[in-house]
């Protein structure tokens, strides 16, 4: 599925359009001051999925996390840690007591740490074919013949 998403422009935003279009929601990037070690999030809600990247990435790096991200929906993982865990370490939710969120926020079941490695190899497919095509000038006439 990874490479049915992957645009012909090589744009970040635009692979999120196509997983939109494909998963039937939206998926949007949000940048946020983030703590370390937190580097992203995936905040899914009822209607819609929000990558959170730091906004102090790079722009090459803040592709690299949505990347990250988007292999674990594609690869149908849910979070290691709870969803309040995750919020409370990234530094969105500074001056709110834990509890409080701990108790506000509906928490995630865990997996085995081998998502986390399997996501890293699924997004550094897709961060190589974005690339590819970013070096190829995006659209060009040998993708009408090759896609």
């Amino acid at each position: 599925m990874a490479d049915a998403i992957i645009p012909l422009s090589g744009d970040v935003e635009d692979l999120l359009a196509n997983l939109s279009q494909t998963r039937g929601r939206d998926i949007s990037i949000l940048t946020a001051p983030l703590s370390n070690p937190v580097s992203g999030l995936l905040i899914a809600t009822g209607k819609a999925d929000y990558v959170i990247v730091g906004d102090e990435a790079s722009p090459e790096r803040q592709a690299s996390i949505v990347c990250h991200e988007v292999a674990h929906l594609l690869l149908g993982h849910d979070h290691e840690k709870t969803l309040s865990t995750d919020l409370i370490e990234s530094g969105l939710l500074q001056g709110l007591d834990p509890a409080l969120i701990r108790s506000v926020v509906a928490g995630r079941y865990a997996y085995a740490h081998t998502n986390e490695s399997n996501a890293e190899t699924v997004a550094t497919h897709i961060s190589i074919q974005l690339r590819r095509r970013v070096m190829r000038g995006g659209h060009t006439y040998y993708d009408e013949l090759w896609w």
